[in-house]
């Protein structure tokens, strides 16, 4: 994985180049090295103790981290013509961890950090970059009070980190690029609908609630009895991630006015909005918690069976933040991290999210376009040492492996075997073989520079 430099992120600014410098070498560290502890990435204890340092530094602020990787996020994706950007909210768990500051999560037993996150996905499923990301803490004192919170303003609920989210996601990528929000249940909201018509933006949403419509009718209700458009086969990733399985589903569509809630003070009454129902066929696999059935709500125009089966596609590339979070805490192991004050661990989630994103771009890149050459993600020192690794063999060949190939040879290196029913490597397996990589590559680094090389 090539490294990344200060002049990377346009916009870093910590008041001291040493601490901008710092920042990019811990995410170096932990891209290379992913699941290690921080004494174990830096090896020396200067730099071990530097960043401690950088994470408990009161001049280097949580607001400070999310700006400067927000703005790198965003370099990313300019260009495009279209993304798609996939939002949602987990759990960052530290309960057995004294730290000053943390909150409860799920109830007063658990404690930790929620982090918000948003990534872009390009329209062919690869993720790109971490474009918007936020993290808070619930206070203590609010534990047990949820009728109380639910009578506040929107602005004043939880709910609306998803408002704020999308609005900050559309400021930073500009009117430039069209850019369709994707989010599960937890998103929908009906003032969240409107705030896309404003901001001429698009939302794709799985349904929450049963919502009335203007004609009387229900929304689940209605959907169901529409006639099916398609029959067509989902690939749904199984609960490892490694492999997909074929899904026969039904599908569904038509425009549908939404009516505004009884409790709702929003300004508008109605919205328009296209509902698609995706209703698996036949019965659950055994690795399935229930049959898929989806009702998604857009503000897309959906003509056709062609553009309703394009946004069932997009809504499977929801799936891609799970995985990032799933990177983030199984990869990088951010929930094992002993730092003591929640600021810090709020800064270093921000850090690591950066290296977690760069691990996951390296595995679906592959996945996407597997016959490039795999120079676009490893340097030429790491794939020489990869194919020595695996070939055991000091016949270098003139031309780069693709990255198909090279992707493979590292599952190989953390535990993939390869058969044609285990399917492509998993995250896990690559992470684990490519700190295998990184460590050999440092021997080979040191014998280049010796009569040995």
């Amino acid at each position: 994985m090539h490294l990344i430099t200060v002049k990377d992120f346009p916009d870093i600014d910590f008041g001291d180049i040493r601490r901008n410098r710092r920042f990019v070498s811990i995410i170096n560290n932990i891209s290379q090295q992913p699941g290690r502890s921080i004494p174990q990435q830096n090896g020396e204890w200067y730099d071990t103790k530097a960043t401690y340092s950088f994470f408990k530094n009161e001049e280097v602020s949580v607001e400070s981290l999310q700006h400067a990787i927000m703005a790198f996020g965003s370099e990313q994706v300019k260009g495009l013509d279209r993304v798609l950007i996939a939002h949602d909210i987990s759990n960052i768990s530290y309960n057995d961890l004294k730290a000053e500051g943390l909150g409860y999560l799920d109830n007063k037993e658990g404690q930790g950090v929620l982090c918000y996150s948003s990534l872009a996905i390009s329209t062919s499923g690869v993720p790109l970059s971490l474009v918007y990301q936020h993290t808070w803490i619930r206070p203590l004192e609010q534990l047990g009070k949820s009728a109380r919170r639910k009578s506040l303003p929107f602005e004043q609920k939880e709910s609306y980190e998803w408002y704020s989210g999308m609005k900050e996601v559309n400021r930073l990528l500009g009117p430039g690029i069209k850019k369709l929000h994707i989010a599960d249940r937890e998103a929908d909201i009906y003032d969240l609908f409107f705030s896309a018509f404003e901001a001429h933006t698009d939302l794709l949403i799985r349904s929450r609630h049963n919502r009335q419509l203007g004609d009387g009718s229900h929304l689940w209700e209605d959907i169901a009895d529409q006639p099916i458009a398609a029959e067509v086969e989902l690939q749904i990733p199984d609960v490892t991630g490694k492999k997909t399985t074929p899904i026969l589903v039904e599908v569904r569509f038509h425009r549908v006015e939404i009516l505004r809630p009884l409790n709702n003070g929003s300004q508008y009454e109605s919205a328009e909005l296209t509902a698609i129902e995706i209703k698996q066929k036949a019965a659950k696999h055994d690795w399935q918690k229930e049959p898929v059935h989806w009702k998604l709500l857009t503000t897309l125009d959906v003509p056709t069976v062609t553009e309703a089966l394009q946004c069932v596609k997009w809504y499977c590339y929801r799936w891609l933040i799970e995985r990032f979070h799933f990177v983030l805490k199984s990869g990088t192991r951010i929930e094992t991290l002993q730092l003591k004050k929640a600021s810090s661990l709020q800064k270093a989630i921000h850090t690591y999210s950066v290296a977690a994103m760069r691990i996951m771009q390296m595995v679906y890149q592959s996945r996407v376009t597997p016959d490039v050459s795999c120079e676009i993600v490893l340097t030429r020192d790491q794939w020489i040492t990869l194919y020595v690794l695996i070939n055991k063999s000091l016949n270098i060949p003139d031309r780069p492996p693709s990255l198909g190939q090279a992707i493979a040879w590292i599952g190989q290196l953390g535990g993939h075997i390869g058969r044609k029913r285990d399917g492509q490597p998993g995250l896990k397996t690559v992470w684990l073989g490519y700190q295998r990589v990184c460590d050999a590559e440092k021997l080979y680094t040191v014998l280049k520079q010796t009569k040995f090389g």
